[in-house]
Parts: C-alpha cells; structure tokens; sequence
C-alpha cells in the first residue's frame, strides 16, 4: 500500500477530531441532565421534611455527592434508551439500503411524521392547559416535546433518503444551498426543542423521585442510630416522640431523646423524630449550642 500523503493524514486527524467532538456534545449535555437531575432530586428529597436545601447550605461538593446518589437510576434508563435508539436506527438504515425494500422509507416516513405530530399535539395541549401538565403522569408533556420533533424530524429524513435513492430529480434539489440551510435551521429548532424537553423532564422526574426517596427516608428514620443531644439551647415545641429532661449538675441544660440525625451542614443540626407523621416538624438548632451529641446505633 501505498504511503499516506501529507494532505491525507490532515484529512484523517480532522475526521478524528470531528468524530470525537461529535462524541463529547451528547456526553456533556447528559451529563449536565444528571447533575441537573440530582440536584432537584436532593431539593424534592429534603424538601419532603420541610428543609429547604438553600436553607442546609450544602457545599458544592456535598451537594454533587448528594446529587449522584439519586442520578443512578435516570443515568442507566438514559444509556438503555440510547441503545435501544442505536438499535432502531441501525435497522431502519439497513432496510433503507436494501433495494427490495424500496417502501420501506416511505412506511417508515410516515409513521415518523404521523407519530411525531401527534406528539407535538399533546405537547401543546400540555403546555397551553397547566391544569393537565400538573395532573399528568410526570414528564409526559415534556417528553412529547422532545419526542415529537423528533420523530418528525426522522421521518422526513427517512422518506428525503429513499427519495433519493430513487429520485434523481429529488437528489438534485435535495442538494441545493437553500435546502441545506434550510435543514441546518430546522435541526437547530428540534435540537433547542429536545434540550429544553429533557430539562422539563428530568425537572419533572427528579422532583418525584426525589420525594419518593424522602418517603423511603422517612420509613427508615427507626433504624437510624438515636440523637442524645445536650443543648444550653431549649427546644419550645418538640416533636411527637422526642422527650426533654434537664442535664443534671449543668443548669440551664437540657437533654432530648428521640431524635435522628437528617443532616449537619452550615454549623446546623436538621434534627427529626425517630417516627415521622403528617403533624412531624425539622428542628435546625446551631451546632454550637450543643453542649454534647451522642449517637446510639439501634440493633
């Protein structure tokens, strides 16, 4: 074989680096859907116990931790969804090439078109009745919106790509400069539309994952390890379940049991009830009036 040019290897670099820039824009927006996602998912997840996260004054980095821990789930879901688009497209494009197959882009086409314009239907209708988007399964107004473009998007590209083929009319304006930029525009809109759609639905998922993992929180608080807490600090309105005896030979201190440790962030303790109900309350006192904390694991 002959040796490459020197006009080739540039031309073979700029394909590598094209290919891993292609690689890196769906990468980076994922991952800043997750980091997206753990965040509202840790603000619903405190926010199930009153606590309002700018209130704990997490740091960044407590924060992301906080954050990946809820983004497990929705980072596999993505991936398997991206395996699966990877499988669908790989199959139509086969079918697209077969010559036997000459329909195929036009049934393909069309379902994309009709199923795509559905979608982008009940997105609207989601999106100009709140009423509906707020009574909906979670997600299903913005996932429309992200589907629906493009789905329709797909579908013209399939039938434009049988044309084609078989087409040579079609190929000739299909390659004019006025189309070119008119598909640039277009994959512009449904790429806007699908970012802003993902972020309404992992708004929409985190939030309810997020409390549903409060929820699961709240069942576990009894076998979390008991709070003794010694305060010079008196607690006016205790909780159900938690008791106050005075520290004996200190005056002014106040011993309580019953509490469970939610969270210790910005020289405060998020203390709750070993047993949360709907009349359960947070109580945030300052860790400097604790005079001593012990925790006491339950066997």
């Amino acid at each position: 074989m002959a040796e490459p040019t020197p006009d080739q290897r540039m031309a073979s670099l700029i394909d590598r680096v094209k290919d891993i820039i292609g690689l890196l824009g769906p990468v980076t927006i994922i991952s800043v859907l997750l980091v997206y996602f753990g965040y509202i998912g840790t603000r619903a997840r405190f926010e199930y116990f009153g606590v309002n996260l700018d209130l704990a004054d997490l740091s960044d980095r407590n924060l992301v931790l906080y954050g990946l821990e809820v983004a497990f789930v929705p980072a596999a879901l993505i991936f398997l969804v991206m395996l699966f688009i990877v499988g669908i497209h790989t199959f139509v494009t086969w079918r697209l090439t077969q010559t036997r197959h000459a329909r195929a882009g036009r049934v393909i086409g069309t379902i994309g078109v009709v199923v795509g314009l559905a979608l982008i239907g009940r997105a609207l209708i989601g999106i100009f009745v709140p009423d509906l988007a707020r009574r909906e399964v979670p997600g299903t107004t913005a996932l429309a919106l992200a589907a629906g473009p493009t789905l329709l998007t797909y579908g013209l590209w399939a039938a434009a790509y049988s044309a084609r083929r078989s087409n040579r009319r079609f190929a000739f304006w299909y390659a004019l400069p006025v189309m070119t930029r008119l598909r640039r525009i277009g994959i512009a809109a449904v790429t806007g539309l699908v970012v802003a759609g993902l972020f309404w639905a992992a708004n929409s998922f985190a939030w309810a994952y997020g409390s549903g993992r409060g929820y699961d929180d709240a069942l576990g608080l009894p076998d979390r390890p008991e709070v003794i807490l010694d305060s010079t600090l008196r607690i006016t309105d205790l909780p159900a379940g938690v008791t106050e005896t005075e520290v004996d030979g200190t005056p002014g201190a106040y011993r309580y049991r019953g509490f469970r440790l939610l969270l210790s962030s910005g020289g405060q303790l998020f203390l709750v009830p070993g047993h949360w109900t709907a009349d359960s309350h947070t109580v945030v006192i300052p860790a400097g009036a604790a005079l001593s904390l012990q925790l006491v694991p339950r066997y």
